[in-house]
């Protein structure tokens, strides 16, 4: 049955402040060369959108500005060589990032997570075998132009060669083979890249202090 009219134009006048509400808007400078950073964006599971924001001003004139888009309900924090501005905005986690390049030459980054998504991401499957007792510090996902990259990375008390073999078979899995002997490999470093079927990655292992940290970097082109 066909619902009335009046209902499907109600239903078509709360679509556009809908939209509008998935996602917050954060306006950018005047004369700012923006970079939209990948089509689908998460980290840990958060879906998230990025931009990278160039404008030929000096970090105070963009501190000033984002304050004031920000409005007065808002944290700041200052560190070493960056300034960084946050906001909550319903259910959405809105970070400024800038940092200057020159006397003259900014760059901003901004991002704006799904915070509502977080506690459903927290407990979400890996999808990817580690050497046990390994802890996952940073989980990049992003799609451009059907181009699908992740950027892993994780850290444990196993050896290089352990966790080198264990990523190795993970990746032979899923259609990955070394690409050549390891660019890098001493008892501290090891750096192997890895190729198959449209598909490329790279592998990054540092031990220090005890323990082993992991950079892997996977590319699946379209």
């Amino acid at each position: 049955m066909r619902p009335p009219s009046f209902l499907w134009a109600a239903l078509w006048g709360l679509i556009p402040s809908l939209v509008q509400a998935a996602w917050p808007e954060v306006a950018f400078p005047k004369g700012a060369r923006v970079e939209a950073i990948g089509e689908d964006i998460r980290l840990n599971g958060v879906p998230m959108r990025m931009h990278r924001v160039l404008v030929a001003q000096g970090a105070q004139a963009l501190i000033a500005f984002y304050r004031e888009v920000l409005g007065p309900r808002h944290a700041e924090q200052g560190l070493p060589g960056r300034f960084i501005l946050s906001q909550g905005r319903g259910d959405h986690f809105i970070t400024v990032n800038i940092r200057p390049l020159s006397a003259g030459q900014t760059e901003v980054l901004v991002s704006i997570s799904d915070a509502a998504q977080a506690k459903f991401s927290a407990s979400r499957p890996l999808g990817f075998g580690l050497p046990a007792n390994s802890v996952v510090l940073s989980d990049m996902e992003s799609v451009d132009a059907g181009k699908r990259s992740r950027q892993l990375v994780a850290t444990n008390s196993h050896a290089i060669a352990t966790n080198a073999q264990a990523v190795t078979q993970e990746l032979a899995a899923r259609g990955y083979q070394p690409d050549g002997a390891p660019s890098l490999q001493t008892d501290a470093q090891h750096v192997q890249r890895f190729k198959g079927e449209q598909r490329e990655a790279q592998l990054t292992l540092v031990h220090q202090g005890g323990k082993t940290q992991m950079v892997l970097t996977t590319i699946v082109n379209p």
